[in-house]
């Protein structure tokens, strides 16, 4: 079977809490420096630490507007994390795992990869290094730069400069592994545009609805914490002091609705978010905008089904 080039849907499976989230971020955002389009999504286990999470992507050279109809690749990060989507791989599709916790079937349908990312984290005594050692095999795999990877782990990680140059040492040795031990190229791979690409801006839904929401003239928000629209508040909270406005952490929806109706009445632009159980909450006031023909945005971020929905296990429906 043809594997797409320049087009293939990433998943990335593993426990909560193990950086799962971290890997397939930095990866995407590698991808995006290099000139191409990306389209995540990731879903939040209910537990606070440990449960199967996912991150998945698709990176193309054109514009992606969905996540994509097959997996090409499977980074499995644990036993469950193969088990769990290996049926779901595309057959001809590639597998690359962490060698010390993964038993892959013994099948023909795949190419398998396995990377022992906890030993070469600890060949250079750095434990916490395994994930930036996938994520360099990752990036030699898929037909990425390493210079370019170098580039965004110092955007992103730089904030701990101990910790820097033994980040940088992790991803350049899963690199080097995947170069010297895997000496044909996958299945599927990546051909990021030549010469100088323009980099792209790589920004979550919630971010989009925010920055939309200040260049339109938003200068007031509140809002009562609500999985999954509670970063699009802690996004304005840092963003709207910088160009006057105001962000007010509500007791609740209701307090939340009702302080937005009465800036815009007083003619502040304003805004809230919340989603399914939330939003039940604001009708009444909802209901009290309308019929006194006072302009509010409430943004519901949507929760996979009704009411309460499924709110930490897929996220947005």
């Amino acid at each position: 079977m043809t594997v797409p080039v320049n087009d293939i849907v990433i998943r990335i499976g593993g426990e909560s809490g193990e950086g799962i989230v971290t890997i397939g971020e930095v990866f995407v955002r590698i991808a995006a420096f290099s000139g191409l389009e990306v389209y995540t999504f990731r879903t939040f286990p209910a537990e606070i630490l440990g449960g199967h999470v996912i991150f998945q992507a698709r990176i193309a050279d054109h514009p992606v507007l969905s996540q994509g109809d097959h997996i090409n690749v499977l980074v499995a990060l644990n036993q469950e994390g193969y088990d769990n989507h290996v049926e779901e791989l595309q057959e001809g599709g590639v597998v690359i795992y962490d060698s010390a916790v993964v038993t892959p079937h013994r099948s023909g349908r795949h190419l398998q990869y396995p990377i022992p990312v906890s030993q070469l984290a600890a060949e250079i005594n750095f434990a916490r290094g395994s994930n930036l050692v996938m994520i360099g095999a990752m990036v030699q795999l898929m037909g990425l730069s390493l210079d370019q990877a170098e580039q965004v782990v110092r955007r992103r990680l730089g904030r701990y400069p101990d910790l820097l140059p033994k980040n940088l040492q992790s991803l350049t040795a899963g690199y080097r592994y995947a170069e010297g031990q895997f000496k044909e190229r996958p299945s599927c791979y990546l051909v990021p545009p030549a010469g100088d690409s323009q980099e792209r801006l790589v920004i979550t839904g919630n971010h989009a609805i925010a920055l939309g929401a200040l260049a339109a003239g938003c200068r007031f928000y509140a809002g009562y914490p609500i999985t999954p629209a509670t970063d699009l508040m802690e996004f304005l909270a840092s963003e709207l002091p910088k160009v006057g406005g105001a962000l007010v952490q509500a007791e609740d929806e209701i307090a939340a609705i009702n302080m937005i109706i009465g800036a815009s009445f007083a003619g502040m632009p304003s805004m809230t978010a919340t989603s399914g159980p939330g939003l039940s909450l604001m009708i009444e006031a909802i209901g009290l905008a309308s019929m006194t023909e006072v302009p509010i945005v409430v943004v519901d971020v949507q929760r996979a089904g009704p009411a309460t929905g499924m709110p930490t296990k897929t996220s947005q429906g």
